[in-house]
């Protein structure tokens, strides 16, 4: 059973978010509660930065990431930026992996959700309805490519807390590492959430990593439900990983 948790979420705290958001997200309960969990962690522990999701799809871990503040701050101390396509998934490619292809073609599957498609406005709608407005959140609809880039650049010398990647492919987890990665502030968190799931995003984490010669340790959440680091330049102590 989970305990409390020193952040002040509780496993009855927690299991209302998850309940309230589980109809917007595709992510598992652990992963879900996770998500925040580290919200809450990284403020309390004054780590500086803005709350972003990339891959956003109806918004459920967004949301927990509000929820899980309202809960124990009272308010949204951090804004939350939720960046989506708004179109689906772009096609996969090789290097994504045979079941992501697999799971791209079986269109009739229940899990395919349209290929991930969802509108803008019906995510505006569902947080609205939550009790959350605009300037707790912020939606940047379209591509990463053409939405990183200016969102970088708003962020200037504001640092991210927690980034949560969830973007699938092998394109689209690159190109986010690449423009967000260096704003996350030291000790922030990289959450990823496709690691186990897709060839693609792993192969992605793996070789951003070795691009940089990030000496970042990747770990595991509860039953391989998704994968992060935190950024670290170095290990500085044994008891420190």
């Amino acid at each position: 059973m989970m305990t409390a948790t020193p952040a002040g979420l509780t496993p009855e705290s927690l299991a209302a978010i998850t309940a309230r958001v589980r109809p917007f997200t595709m992510a598992p309960d652990l992963a879900v509660h996770f998500t925040a969990m580290e919200t809450v962690r990284l403020i309390t522990a004054g780590i500086p930065g803005v709350l972003v999701e990339c891959g956003t799809w109806r918004g459920g871990c967004s949301m927990a990431m509000l929820l899980a503040q309202q809960a124990v701050f009272g308010h949204v101390v951090r804004p939350v930026h939720l960046l989506d396509s708004f179109a689906g998934l772009p096609p996969a490619a090789d290097r994504d992996g045979p079941l992501a292809h697999q799971w791209q073609s079986e269109t009739d599957n229940p899990g395919y959700h349209d290929n991930c498609t969802v509108s803008k406005e019906q995510v505006l709608a569902d947080i609205t309805a939550l009790g959350f407005s605009e300037g707790e959140y912020f939606i940047h609809p379209g591509w990463f490519a053409d939405t990183l880039p200016p969102l970088a650049a708003q962020l200037g010398e504001t640092p991210i807390a927690l980034l949560r990647l969830d973007g699938d492919w092998y394109d689209s987890t690159l190109v986010c590492l690449r423009h967000l990665e260096p704003l996350v502030a030291v000790e922030g968190t990289v959450l990823i959430d496709d690691y186990y799931a897709w060839d693609g995003c792993a192969r992605a984490i793996h070789d951003y990593l070795s691009a940089g010669d990030h000496a970042y340790r990747i770990k595991s959440l509860a039953e391989f439900c998704g994968a992060y680091f935190t950024k670290r330049a170095a290990r500085d102590a044994f008891e420190i990983v």
